[in-house]
């Protein structure tokens, strides 16, 4: 039996109604799936953790997908209230192993890529965050909250999905990536954000708060990083994630947690961030997605306290979130896998494109300062899509 090319993969997920691909950003994972055994739509954390036993004893294959950021719906779509997954059939690019029955691959001609025709900003956000910046100031025990906007792009022909993966690993070569196809509906997200992996009993999540934009040379770059490492808001932002995960990790009975006493600097093609590795050991009465459910959201996409937060979001958002920000990833038939956060992100479906960035806001934060900085993170899903157009 021959392994399938990267390229027929990609061409396979082009003709598939439902299909996934999920990379990590350190290379050593990487899956096409296609084709379905089961799904589910929608669930909470505790019934898709009961689907889940059911499908992978039933076929002990790698399961797909997310759990939607919160509760609000979106009425138009199956995907983005949360998805899950069992493709018939899996391939393991890293491993070159076919998991389940493998499949006739076939060239197919090329459809002409699209061409962007308008583009909508939430221009009036900057106004709208400036009532949890004033809510903040007033109230010292609303730390802070994420707060999101989305920008909708209409294309003039349907996506080239072959085409956006090709772009998707050339534009982000550094960061996870995810794409979830469900009939006519994609979301795609170049995260370089983890939110908790599970492999042989260790744990490793990060905290990933703090932001600024990469510098046009190497020396603009790193005094652009030595800039974030000693500014007090992002320091603030960013211990406050640590904090939380920390404490987090404390409850689901985490072993022997490690994490240094100073953050990194994680770079990507846009922007870097502050950046703090924590590993610890997975007790014996939990498991992967009790961690995903004891750590989602992080204040890195919510905010402290919890509940304040996420009322703020639903409050000053304009449209839900859906899977945009939610724990998206792989659970594998031995209780391993992977969960990532759906950021640097891009929901799909009928020519139409909504994009999602979010910022960390402070009591001291600069309402117009945030704004250029989901500026930037947008940029990610923005360069996949000019890619494609130039390689049409």
């Amino acid at each position: 039996m021959t392994f399938a090319t990267e390229e027929e993969l990609q061409w396979s997920f082009e003709l598939a109604s439902d299909a996934v691909y999920f990379a990590s950003s350190d290379g050593q994972t990487k899956y096409y799936g296609f084709g379905k055994n089961a799904e589910l739509i929608g669930g909470s954390f505790e019934q898709v953790q009961d689907w889940l036993a059911k499908v992978q004893q039933a076929n002990p294959q790698p399961v797909f997908g997310g759990f939607a950021f919160d509760d609000q719906e979106i009425n138009d779509s199956e995907l983005m209230n949360g998805y899950f997954f069992q493709p018939a059939i899996v391939y393991d690019v890293v491993k070159q192993e076919i998991i389940g029955q493998n499949i006739d691959l076939v060239r197919q001609t090329q459809p002409k890529g699209a061409e962007i025709v308008t583009t909508e900003d939430e221009t009036d956000w900057s106004a709208r965050i400036q009532a949890a910046i004033d809510d903040m100031q007033q109230n010292s025990v609303h730390e802070k909250v994420v707060l999101g906007r989305q920008r909708q792009i209409n294309l003039s022909l349907a996506l080239n999905e072959s085409q956006l993966i090709k772009s998707l690993q050339k534009t982000q070569p550094t960061s996870y990536h995810f794409v979830l196809k469900h009939c006519d509906e994609l979301f795609v997200s170049a995260t370089p954000e983890r939110l908790v992996k599970v492999d042989g009993g260790k744990v490793a999540t990060a905290a990933v708060a703090g932001t600024i934009k990469r510098g046009e040379n190497q020396v603009n770059d790193e005094a652009l990083a030595d800039e974030l490492w000693h500014d007090q808001k992002n320091r603030i932002e960013h211990q406050t994630v640590v904090e939380t995960i920390k404490a987090n990790l404390q409850a689901a009975n985490i072993i022997d947690l490690q994490m240094p006493t100073a953050p990194q600097i994680l770079k990507n093609p846009q922007v870097q961030h502050l950046y703090t590795p924590i590993t610890g050991e997975l007790p014996a009465d939990n498991n992967l997605l009790g961690i995903v459910k004891q750590l989602h959201p992080t204040p890195a996409l919510g905010g402290k306290p919890r509940t304040w937060a996420l009322d703020k979001i639903a409050a000053i958002e304009k449209y839900p979130r859906g899977l945009f920000s939610g724990p998206i990833g792989v659970i594998t038939p031995g209780a391993d896998g992977e969960f990532i956060v759906g950021i640097r992100a891009m929901w799909y479906r009928e020519k139409m494109a909504n994009l999602f960035a979010g910022a960390g806001i402070l009591a001291d934060s600069d309402a117009a300062m945030e704004y250029q900085e989901t500026g930037l993170k947008l940029l990610p899903m923005m360069n996949v899509l000019k890619e494609q157009i130039l390689h049409d």
